[in-house]
Order: C-alpha cells, then sequence, then structure tokens
C-alpha cells in the first residue's frame, strides 16, 4: 500500500492538502470532510482497506482549514459550490475522471451538489449525516447551540481539550463514548493549525446560500447509499430519510445510537465497512 502526500495547487493563492493511498491506476474514490473537520475524518485503517482492495484513495482538506490554505473569508468570501468545484480541481490534478464519492455532513452536502451539477464524474455516491436541505427538517435543539457557544477554544491544547470533549460527546449520540477517540482527533485539529474561538466558522457561513435539492436529487439515478446516525442532533435524522426518498437508487442505513460524530469504536467500525461494502459492491473494474 503507497501512501503519499502533499499539496495542490487549486488557485494562484490556494492549496489543498492531498492524501492518496494505492495505485492511481485504480478505480478512485475521494472523501469530503465536514465543516471544521480535516481529511482525518477518514481513518488510515479505512483508506488502507480499501486500497488493499484495489481502489485509489483519495482524502483532502478543505481550504481555510488543516494543512490547506487559510483564507480571510470577509476579504475572499466563498460558498459549498466553490468547495464542490474544489473537489473537481483536485480529481483533475490527480487525471481521475470518475470516482466514488464519500461525503460526511457539509461533505454530504458537497456530494449531493457533484451528484445534481457533476454526474459525468460520479461512479457511486454516499452522503452521511447529511440532509437535502428541506425547510421540513428539525432544527438542532437548543442545547445543541449552547454546548457549541460554550466552546471557546483559544489554541491551547491541553486548556481547550475539556471544552472539546463536551462537544464530541454530545456530538456522540448515546453511544459509549470513547474518551481516547476523542482526543486523538482533537489532538490532530491542533497539530495541523491554529484553533482559536469557533472552529470551521467560514464552512458554515459558506452554507448560507444552501437551498433545498430535493427536487434536483429526484433527477440523479448514481447508485446511492445514505448513512445517519438515529442520535444525530446537529442534522436529524429525518434528513437522511429524505435524502434517500429524494434518490431513485439509493439503500439507507440508520445506525442505533449514532450521533453527528461517532466517537465509539464499534459504530465507527460499522460506519466504515457500510462504506466499504456499498462501495466494493459499485465497482466498475
Amino acid at each position: 500500500m503507497k501512501k503519499q502526500t502533499g499539496f495542490i495547487q487549486t488557485e494562484p493563492t490556494l492549496r489543498l492538502w492531498v492524501e492518496t493511498y494505492g495505485d492511481d491506476s485504480n478505480e478512485a474514490i475521494l472523501f469530503i470532510s465536514g465543516a471544521g473537520a480535516n481529511s482525518s475524518f477518514y481513518s488510515d485503517k479505512l483508506c488502507k482497506k480499501l486500497s488493499n482492495r484495489n481502489f485509489y484513495v483519495i482524502k483532502y482538506d478543505h481550504r481555510d482549514f488543516g494543512y490547506s490554505t487559510k483564507v480571510d473569508y470577509e476579504k475572499n468570501p466563498f460558498d459549498v459550490m466553490q468547495l464542490t468545484k474544489d473537489a473537481i480541481t483536485i480529481l483533475d490534478s490527480l487525471s481521475v475522471k470518475k470516482a466514488h464519492f464519500v461525503g460526511h455532513s457539509m461533505g454530504g452536502f458537497i456530494v449531493q451538489l457533484m451528484a445534481i451539477h457533476y454526474p459525468d464524474r460520479i461512479i457511486s455516491m454516499t452522503s452521511a449525516s447529511a440532509s437535502t436541505n428541506s425547510g421540513s427538517i428539525p432544527p438542532p435543539p437548543p442545547k445543541t447551540w449552547e454546548i457549541f457557544m460554550e466552546n471557546n477554544p483559544t489554541n491551547n491544547f491541553n486548556n481547550d481539550l475539556e471544552g472539546f470533549l463536551k462537544v464530541w460527546k454530545y456530538l456522540n449520540g448515546t453511544a459509549e463514548f470513547n474518551e481516547e477517540l476523542a482526543i486523538e482527533y482533537t489532538k490532530n485539529l491542533y497539530d495541523r493549525q491554529d484553533i482559536i474561538g469557533a472552529i470551521g466558522d467560514s464552512h458554515v457561513k459558506a452554507q448560507a446560500n444552501l437551498t433545498d435539492r430535493t427536487e434536483q436529487l429526484q433527477e440523479v439515478k448514481i447508485p446511492a447509499l445514505i448513512i445517519h446516525g438515529e442520535e444525530d442532533y446537529l442534522v436529524d435524522k429525518l434528513g437522511g430519510i429524505q435524502t434517500a426518498e429524494s434518490l431513485a437508487n439509493s439503500n439507507l442505513v440508520l445506525i442505533p445510537a449514532m450521533g453527528h460524530v461517532p466517537f465509539n469504536q464499534q459504530i465507527m467500525d460499522r460506519f466504515e465497512e457500510e462504506i466499504i461494502q456499498f462501495v466494493v459492491k459499485n465497482k466498475t473494474r
């Protein structure tokens, strides 16, 4: 298994951090993280398993996050459609014509936009912990915003950790919370960039102009896997259910006790295995 890392220049002043696994002659999978999450959301274990199944695995840090170039959002605003184009630019830079797309949360929104606007680039799509942005989906409960607002990181890992652990435990749902996984995840955030104030704030702002994609998704025929936690307190599980109902060729997997971001090894293993089985089933060569 060959792993490579490095930057791809997507604009004159923008570089995106990209990690690849396996032989680039194999069928590709592109993993897309959510708002305020870097590429490490998708584990090395998952990527190695897929590369051992003869996939070329690609994951990356979004603009303004992780190792990728930081952006002054007020001077250079961007939206989720621009983030979708970043994914296309990465594929073009790696000479990948088509790929399986896997996205979590905001990454799921990007996968859906990819399927709507660039269907010729997609072999299959996985949308996890996301929604169609329909107005009928219940908003997050007030406690979600309360816990987010209580966390005010100051770029001091030791001082900030307690606040992050409260957020991660809440977003984990009702499953047993693995603190070691959460600490490792948080440390990786700090290893890649300064963490001050609201994490992923520019990515949240980038979603402001998203509209309901239900009707557009009804025209999508691409094989789709929709994964959602039954205890997701950020994107209600109805978002996943409606996404699956909107797609003609979809498979819905609701995982009991899973929240928005799993910090439970058993649930993470289930989450990853669902992805592996789906992309293997839809492999074209």
